[in-house]
C-alpha cells in the first residue's frame, strides 16, 4: 500500500514501492490542489499507479465503471452539472479509443474533461507487444492540450510533472475543453512490500511539500470590457436570442436585458429561459407563418447569447436576416453556422450587458406586444385544442412533462426527436435542462444523465428515444451508483422516427435508416432492478411519473406508432400556415 502522512491533507508521502507509484501520486495530488476531486476510473492493469493514487487520496471522489465509452460520458455529465473539470483514467489500448465520442462532445460543448491514459513504454510500441497501440495524440485536435509524459525515472525532476500538468490546466481554464495526458508506464506497476525513500528526489519540491497550493499558479488581470461604439441600441428594434447559456446569473441578466428594453426573446431550451415572460412561445411553429416572419423582420439587430441553437427554422431566419447580427459568448471557438457574423464579443452575457450605456431609452412595447399576440393566438387556436385530446403521444407527454418537472431539478433531454419536442413545447419548465448538443450524437446519453444525477441530491429525469436507449444499455449499470430518484421516460416508436421528418427515399427508409427493432424494455428493467411502467393513457403517464419521483429507479415506456409525431407536427404546421394569427 502507498504510505501517507496523516498530519495535514496537503502532506505528501516520500516512501513508495516504485517510481511509477510516486509519479502517479504527484499527478493526482497536483490535480486535487487545483480543485479537481472527481476521478472516473475504468479497471485496467497498466493504469494501476493512477488508480491506486486516486483511490488512496482522501479528498478524491472515485467513480468506477467497466465500459470506457460509458465512463467518458458519465464524466461529462459530472462536469456538466458541477461546471468543474473531471478526470477520466483508463488503461492502454482500445480502452483509450473508447473515450473518443465523449472527448468530441466535450470539445464541441466546451466541457472540461481531463484524460489520463496509461500507455506502454516507448520500447513496446509498434513491435507486436500486447495491448500496445499508438496513443500519441489519439484524439487528434479535439483536446486543447496534449502532453506525452515519458516513463517515470529519477533522472527527470518531479517539477516537470507538476509544471506540465499546470500548463494543461491553464490552457483548459482559458478554453474549456478536454485535455489529454498520455503517460508511459513501464513495469513494475503494483506495490511491493519494500518501500523506497524518495525524499532526496523530492527535494526540488521543498516548498510545494509544505504548502497546499499547486506548484505553478497563474494570475489573470481582468480585461476592461468596453462596448463597441458601433453598437447603438437607441430607438432600435432588437431580437434577443438565447442559445446554450450556462449559469443562472447569465440567464437572469439576459432576461432582464430583454425586459427593461421591451425586446422579444427567442430562448432555446438549453438557456433555461423558455418560461420567461419575454419569450415568444412556439416560435418554431410561428416561423412557418409569413405574417409573423414579416413582423419579426422589422428588427434592426439580432443579439445572440450562447451557441448550439436547436431550432432549424431559427437558424434559417438568422441566415436570411438583413439587419445587423452580433453574438456574445465567452467561448473562443467559431460560432457562425450561417456565416453571417460581423461582430463577435468574446465575453459573458453579464459582462457585455454591463458594458452597455444604461441610459439608452427602451423602445415602445408595441412591437413586442404585436409579436406576443402571434404567440398567444397559436397557443389558443392550435396548441391548446391539440393537447386537449389527451391522446397518448410523444408531444402530449412532453407538454405534460413541462408542467410536472420539479423546479431546479436536472432534466437531461436526449437528441433526435426528444430535444426538438422539448424545445417546442417547454413553456413553463422550471427545471434545469441539460443536453449533449455539441456533436448531437445519440451515444452515451444514459451515461451522461447518470453523471449529472450522481452530483444531485434530488430526482433527475431523463427523456430519451428508443434507439438512443438501445445504444447505451451498458450504462444502466451506472445507475446502481445513484442514491436519489432517477426517472427514465422512454419514447419507443420502434426505430428512428426522426427520419420521417427528412426526405429519405421511401424504399430504403426502414431498412437503411429507421431500423425497426420490435423491442420493448420490461425485461431490461427487470435485469437492472428498475421499476417499469407502460402507460396506455396520458393520465396514467402523469400518475406514473409522480410515483416515480418518490422511488429510486424507474422507467416509463411510452409506446407509439413510428409516424405519429411526424404526422402531428405536419398537421400543426399546416394549421399555422392557414390560421388567422
Amino acid at each position: 500500500m502507498l504510505t501517507t502522512l496523516p498530519e495535514e491533507p496537503s502532506s505528501f508521502a516520500h516512501k513508495y514501492a516504485n517510481i511509477n507509484l510516486l509519479w502517479a501520486s504527484l499527478i493526482i495530488e497536483e490535480l486535487v490542489r487545483n480543485g479537481i476531486v472527481d476521478f472516473c476510473i475504468a479497471p485496467g492493469s497498466r493504469s494501476t499507479p493512477l488508480t491506486l493514487a486516486a483511490a488512496n487520496h482522501k479528498q478524491v471522489n472515485t467513480h468506477v465503471h467497466f465500459d470506457e465509452r460509458g465512463l467518458g460520458f458519465f464524466a461529462l455529465g459530472l462536469s456538466l452539472y458541477s461546471r468543474k473539470p473531471v478526470v477520466v483514467i483508463t488503461t492502454s489500448g482500445s480502452a483509450v479509443a473508447n473515450l473518443y465520442p465523449a472527448v468530441i462532445e466535450a470539445k464541441q460543448s466546451g466541457i472540461s474533461l481531463i484524460v489520463l491514459s496509461a500507455d506502454r513504454p516507448l520500447e513496446l510500441i509498434d513491435c507486436g507487444a500486447n495491448q500496445a497501440i499508438d496513443q500519441f495524440r489519439i484524439f487528434s485536435h479535439y483536446p486543447v492540450f496534449f502532453a506525452q509524459l515519458p516513463s517515470a525515472t529519477t533522472s527527470i525532476k518531479p517539477n516537470y510533472l507538476l509544471t506540465t500538468l499546470n500548463q494543461g490546466l491553464q490552457k483548459q481554464q482559458q478554453s474549456p475543453a478536454p485535455i489529454h495526458f498520455n503517460i508511459a508506464f513501464a513495469e513494475p506497476l503494483y506495490p511491493q512490500a519494500t518501500l523506497v525513500n524518495y525524499l532526496s528526489y523530492l527535494q526540488p519540491l521543498e516548498q510545494w511539500l509544505k504548502d497546499k497550493h499547486p506548484f505553478t499558479r497563474y494570475f489573470h488581470q481582468p480585461r476592461h470590457l468596453l462596448a463597441d461604439p458601433g453598437i447603438q441600441l437607441a430607438a432600435k428594434k432588437v431580437i434577443v436570442i438565447a442559445g446554450r447559456v450556462p449559469g443562472k446569473d447569465q440567464c437572469g441578466a439576459i432576461a432582464e436585458f430583454a425586459r427593461v428594453n421591451n425586446y422579444p426573446l427567442l430562448a432555446d431550451l438549453q438557456s433555461a429561459l423558455t418560461n420567461n415572460d419575454q419569450q415568444l412561445h412556439y416560435y418554431d411553429l410561428l416561423l412557418v407563418d409569413d405574417k409573423f416572419n414579416k413582423n419579426l423582420q422589422q428588427a434592426d439587430l439580432i443579439v445572440q447569447f450562447g451557441d448550439q441553437i436547436i431550432c432549424k427554422r431559427l437558424t434559417q431566419f438568422i441566415e436570411t436576416f438583413t439587419g445587423e447580427y452580433v453574438l456574445v459568448s465567452p467561448a473562443d471557438n467559431r460560432i457562425d453556422p450561417a456565416h453571417q457574423l460581423r461582430k463577435r464579443y468574446v465575453c459573458s452575457a453579464t459582462q457585455w450587458i454591463k458594458s452597455l450605456n444604461h441610459n439608452t431609452p427602451a423602445i415602445s412595447s408595441n412591437w413586442l406586444q404585436s409579436l406576443k399576440k402571434h404567440s398567444a393566438a397559436i397557443r389558443e387556436q392550435i396548441i391548446t385544442p391539440f393537447l386537449a385530446t389527451e391522446q397518448l403521444s410523444e408531444m402530449a407527454v412532453t407538454a405534460a412533462l413541462d408542467k410536472l418537472l420539479p423546479a431546479d431539478a436536472p432534466v437531461f433531454i436526449g437528441n433526435s426527436m426528444p430535444v426538438r419536442l422539448a424545445d417546442l413545447l417547454f413553456i413553463k419548465n422550471a427545471a434545469l435542462p441539460f443536453t449533449n448538443r455539441g456533436a448531437s450524437g445519440i451515444d452515451g446519453l444514459v451515461a451522461t444523465a447518470a453523471g449529472i444525477a450522481k452530483s444531485y441530491a434530488g430526482a433527475t429525469t431523463l427523456l430519451i428515444g428508443d434507439t438512443s436507449f438501445l445504444y447505451d444499455l451498458n450504462s444502466l449499470a451506472l445507475l446502481k451508483q445513484l442514491n436519489a430518484p432517477f426517472v427514465i421516460i422512454l419514447f419507443n416508436n420502434d426505430g428512428g422516427a426522426i427520419f420521417n421528418m427528412l426526405p429519405v427515399p421511401k424504399q430504403q427508409k426502414q431498412d437503411y435508416y429507421q431500423l425497426p427493432h420490435g423491442l420493448t424494455f420490461a425485461d431490461t428493467c427487470r435485469q437492472f432492478s428498475i421499476d417499469y411502467y407502460e402507460p396506455a393513457k396520458l393520465d396514467e403517464f402523469i400518475d406514473n411519473y409522480q410515483k416515480s419521483l418518490q422511488k429510486r429507479l424507474s422507467l416509463i415506456e411510452v409506446c407509439v406508432k413510428n409516424d405519429q409525431t411526424s404526422k402531428q407536427l405536419e398537421q400543426l404546421k399546416e394549421q399555422v400556415k392557414h390560421a388567422t394569427l
